[in-house]
Parts: C-alpha cells; structure tokens; sequence
C-alpha cells in the first residue's frame, strides 16, 4: 500500500471516528492528511469508497488484534474473559470515540448500502469469533444461542462508556456474560 493512501486513510480514520463520516468533507480530509486531491482521487474515486476503505481496515485491524490478545490465555474461559479485557482496553485508550461500524451503520441506514453491510458483518464476525469459543464451554446449540447475547453485552457496554464514561463497563459485561454463562454451562473452566 502506498504511503500516501495510508496517510488518507489513517486522516480519515481519525476524523470519520470523531466527527462522523457525513460531518467530514473530503476537502477537510485532503486539507489535513496534507495530500494533493489528485492524489485523494486517484487512491479514492469517491467519499463512499474511502468510507468503506477505513471501514474494512479497521475491521481486519480489530479482529486481528482481538485474536492475538485472545490467543495468549490457554484456558476457555479465560479467552473469552480477554473478549472483555480486549474491549476495555479500548475503552481506555486515548482514541476511543465509540464503535465506528455502530456509527456507520447508523450515518448509513439503508440496508442494501455497502457500508451498512460492512457494520453488519463485522458484528457477524465478532459473533461468530464469540461463539466458536463458547464452543470451548458450552455445546455448540448453547454457543450459538450466546454469542448474539454476548455481542449485545459488549455494544452496550460500548455505549455505557460513550455516552455515561462508565470507565467500567466491559468489566460490568463480562460479569454479566459469566452469570449467563454459568446458567447455561455445563462445565466451567
């Protein structure tokens, strides 16, 4: 990838999660990311393809991150307490403005637009990271039916912080996620 075309992406990323993705012109963008708009428009031909650009980087980014952070706990229950832990530390971080697939979403409710179906299937994807290990500790029907509920735990979570800077809030989830889980175990780790 080219350097200039992360620029504009790492600039989007950047304005598009704090001031929203309809609020940032590309003017503003071009004007900070510092690069020519020949340049914006021969890496982006259009605002929609830079949208969905900065959605489907950060999308690989977390879900490659979360797997590592994952990854390095060797018992079940510990990996999907660090689903939890992973969560927080973003909470925490400078960074943090919210879900920018629940904003996207949001900012672009058709249904049939690529970038609503980009929000729609990074939540699928958490999902479904979820429930394979729910498959660890629960049975595979249990997992399918919890992982949707544990996805809802950590969005409203998310939002707790945003909007009430519940600095907590994936700790609270998670204990939630583990007195579900405990209803619905068969074996807990």
């Amino acid at each position: 990838m080219s350097d200039k075309r992360q620029q504009i992406l790492d600039t989007a990323t950047l304005l598009f999660s704090k001031h929203g993705y309809h609020a940032v012109g590309v003017d503003w963008i071009i004007a900070e990311s510092g690069v020519a708009k020949m340049t914006m428009y021969r890496h982006f031909p259009s605002k929609t393809d830079l949208v969905i650009a900065v959605l489907r980087q950060r999308q690989e980014q977390c879900a490659v991150s979360l797997k590592a952070f994952v990854e390095e706990a060797d018992a079940p229950l510990v990996r999907l307490e660090r689903v939890f832990d992973w969560h927080q530390d973003w909470f925490s971080s400078e960074t943090f403005t919210g879900c920018m697939f629940t904003h996207a979403a949001a900012e672009f409710a058709d249904k049939g637009s690529s970038i609503h179906e980009i929000s729609v299937e990074q939540k699928a994807d958490l999902t479904q990271f979820i429930e394979q290990l729910l498959g660890d500790l629960v049975s595979s029907a249990k997992a399918k039916i919890l992982a949707p509920v544990m996805v809802m735990l950590l969005d409203g979570a998310t939002l707790a912080v945003q909007i009430s800077s519940r600095k907590g809030a994936a700790g609270e989830a998670w204990n939630a996620a583990r007195a579900l889980l405990a209803v619905h175990s068969e074996v807990m780790a």
